[in-house]
């Protein structure tokens, strides 16, 4: 009798697959896009934990077209297979460019295709944010990215005011000042200070800059260079507001949406012990020192002459959200609102920026001619001898074309986000050139960055100059000349069109620190090179090839976390990593 119930209760469970796969087969033809059925759960919670880091092992042990196939459901796919799935399976037809995922989980939608693109991006009230991207990122409140409909309308409208040129002008200032600490401590560990240094640690230090930019230019809390280690924690605290904010997002991805009481609670004999205890304190003491710190600056605005506020993005937000004596149901933030968003411009300011420069040190490593492209734009800009007190941001920002198309280039190989997420609550109807297409309610949409970034229709050969030979897979290599237009265009920098180029996303979404990260990644640049080289120190015998083969193999061992980043490279012992070494330019 037991095993009767048994084999029953697992012929169930077993249908219910069977019947969802049944389901999102027949839903997925009434919406004209070819499918790619995986007769998998990619929604399964085990799934979801245990893909990523099984995937290398996957690829080994399952013949090859099961693998091909199941990696479809696994997080990040898109940066390891690229163009592989819509050129294996989807001959030149309708639409080449996008499938219906059918498998026995929720029903999911893929595409690269411009058109479809800049239409989802398009209508935020029909393709909303999705509910996992609210559960990890509203940790704090309510904000700008996990909003919709008039709430998050009221929101964008407050922050769009506040990101200025003030506030770029502060991203500059500070990212040279915290750069210059970079180089500082560097050269502080050489043998011969003053003429080159090697680390192995070069990354873990661009994230101390993007985290110093942010509580400089974000929260109006500047820290120099070596202060940090020095800092206390207030009485009553266990860390100081910069130990919380590090501690918060490195664990944003997972450990984060876990209950206080687990946390605290989590016995000190158990495995990763340390690390939940740390953020246990850090969940309670982040949101205490930011409103803390909240207070003060309303405080210093009130007591101020002129009633102006500072230049970072907490002053301004709160100059913005509210007026002298409003009460807390008339500010255009309410302080959970305006929590949540100084928690968003943390995260996402750090996280992207930090990687996107990472990337960027090792392309400048990888292909040395491009160093020396940007040294020369570097020196024609900086003719004179200038302390970093007297680099303007209004007078070089808008002359470093160099740099930003080197940034563009990377961003259209390595883009932070794989893929830009959305969901329909109600069923849809997407208008095309090709044609009107269908999606049911309760659809995941994929916008596909990776594939967007390689599509040869758009990238291959662009802009090549007159002694360069075209090929047939340029838009895999590493090439920013392709962003600058020819001598006598209207702009000097390529514009994709609509669709196309999708790092910060597009439409009335935009994501609203994409100046910020433009002027930070170039202020780091300039500082970086413009006194000095970056190489990669070989291992015992190792040839020029060697290196770069080495240096392509660190790129391509990449995962997406909250972001795109390489493996290996942060957090590593002093004899391993990648080493490089900074010298002074002659």
């Amino acid at each position: 009798m037991f095993l009767k119930i048994a084999a029953a209760l697992i012929a169930a469970y077993c249908s219910t697959f069977l019947y969802c796969i049944t389901r999102n087969f027949f839903t997925a033809r009434k919406t004209g896009f070819p499918s790619v059925i995986v007769p998998w759960d990619q929604n399964h919670f085990f799934w979801m934990v245990c893909s990523v880091p099984l995937r290398p092992h996957l690829q080994k042990w399952l013949p090859k077209p099961v693998y091909d196939r199941i990696v479809l459901t696994i997080y990040g796919w898109e940066f390891h297979e690229r163009m592989r799935p819509y050129e294996e399976y989807f001959g030149p037809g309708r639409n080449d460019k996008s499938f219906m995922l059918v498998t026995c989980g929720k029903s999911e939608f893929w595409t690269y295709d411009a058109e479809i693109t800049s239409e989802v991006l398009r209508r935020p009230r029909d393709f909303q944010q999705v509910d996992l991207t609210a559960l990890f990122m509203a940790r704090f409140g309510h904000n700008v990215l996990t909003s919709d409909g008039d709430r998050w309308a009221r929101q964008r409208k407050v922050i769009a005011s506040v990101i200025n040129e003030r506030i770029s002008k502060a991203v500059f200032d500070e990212s040279i000042r915290q750069t210059d600490g970079l180089l500082g401590e560097v050269y502080r560990g050489a043998l011969n200070p003053g003429e080159a240094a090697e680390s192995t640690h070069l990354f873990d230090m661009i994230k101390k800059i993007t985290i110093h930019v942010l509580g400089g230019a974000g929260m109006g809390a500047s820290v120099p260079w070596d202060d940090d280690v020095n800092v206390k924690p207030k009485s009553g605290f266990k860390m100081t507001y910069m130990e919380a904010v590090k501690t918060v997002i490195h664990n944003v991805t997972g450990p984060i949406i876990l209950p206080q009481w687990f946390l605290s609670n989590y016995p000190s004999f158990l495995p990763g012990y340390q690390t939940l205890n740390s953020l246990s304190y850090a969940m309670q003491e982040f949101p205490t020192h930011t409103m803390d710190m909240l207070d003060q600056e309303r405080q210093r605005s009130a007591a101020s002459k002129d009633g102006k506020a500072r230049s970072n993005i907490m002053s301004q937000l709160l100059q913005a959200s509210e007026s002298p004596g409003v009460d807390e149901k008339s500010k255009a933030l309410s302080d959970e609102e305006m929590m949540g968003n100084l928690f968003i411009f943390t995260a996402a300011g750090f996280d992207t920026t930090a990687n996107t420069l990472s990337y960027a040190v090792a392309l400048l490593v990888r292909f040395p001619q491009w160093q020396d492209w940007l040294v020369e734009e570097i020196d024609s800009i900086l003719m004179t001898e200038v302390t970093n007190e007297e680099l303007e941001y209004t007078a070089i920002y808008p002359r470093c074309i160099r740099i930003m198309a080197f940034m563009m280039e990377t961003l259209r190989l390595y883009t932070p986000l794989v893929h830009i997420p959305k969901q329909t609550r109600t069923p849809q109807t997407i208008q095309t050139t090709s044609g009107d297409y269908w999606l049911p309610a309760n659809t995941t949409l994929y916008l596909n960055n990776v594939a967007l970034g390689l599509d040869p229709e758009v990238w291959r050969n662009l802009n090549l100059s007159n002694e360069a030979e075209a090929t047939e897979d340029d838009e895999l290599r590493f090439r920013p000349t392709r962003w600058l237009n020819p001598l006598g265009s209207a702009q000097p920098l390529f514009s994709p069109p609509k669709g196309r180029f999708l790092p910060w996303s597009a439409g009335p979404r935009v994501c609203p620190g994409q100046k910020m990260a433009q002027v930070e990644f170039t202020a780091v640049i300039l500082a970086l090179l413009r006194r000095n080289r970056i190489e990669a120190v070989p291992l015992s015998g190792e040839s020029t090839e060697q290196v770069n083969s080495r240096l392509d193999a660190l790129m391509k061992d990449s995962i997406s976390i909250l972001t795109l980043q390489m493996n290996g490279v942060y957090d590593v012992d002093e004899d391993k990593g990648l080493r490089l070494r900074m010298c002074k330019r002659k």
